[in-house]
């Protein structure tokens, strides 16, 4: 990750591991799966739009007209995902990691955590609420982050993917 992603995003995949790792422990997930989406979640976040959408068409992912107005935010999830399933990595920790931007439906435990993780860890202001609802319930708090990427897409007019909803 270090020769991939800018310090600033390294520093956050840091706090994004840590984060995912002490949910997993508390709802039960797998902590070392936990700590690898975490660290690896980003994996493709800084790769230009052009080559994002080359890469996922060669590795044959279905891209929708959504995705393909902005490769870096949406799709950097799925093409990770894709890249390290053929690096190996389990489906669990794939799965998570290409969960991570929009959620979706029938989310895995992990896929929550990561998921909460991401639009929580500690370095992010404002999102103390949801922080709080993760000590207690984490579908409470995965309806919090949906809430707020939804809200925050409404007001400035962005289209909604299909997977938040």
């Amino acid at each position: 990750m270090r020769d991939r992603v800018s310090a600033p995003l390294l520093a956050h995949c840091r706090r994004v591991a840590a984060y995912t790792a002490e949910l997993a422990r508390r709802w039960g997930a797998n902590e070392t799966d936990a700590l690898l989406a975490g660290w690896l979640h980003d994996y493709s976040r800084e790769v230009k739009a052009p080559d994002a959408l080359a890469r996922a068409r060669a590795l044959g992912l279905r891209v929708d007209s959504l995705e393909a107005a902005s490769p870096t935010r949406l799709l950097h999830a799925p093409l990770a995902a894709a890249e390290l399933a053929q690096a190996g990595l389990s489906e669990a920790v794939v799965r998570a990691i290409a969960h991570h931007t929009v959620g979706g439906a029938g989310m895995a435990i992990l896929d929550k955590c990561l998921y909460v993780a991401d639009t929580a860890e500690p370095g992010r202001e404002g999102v103390g609420h949801i922080r709080e609802l993760a000590a207690v319930s984490l579908d409470d708090a995965v309806r919090a982050c949906v809430e707020r990427t939804i809200v925050h897409l409404v007001e400035r007019g962005r289209p909604i993917h299909l997977a938040t909803m």
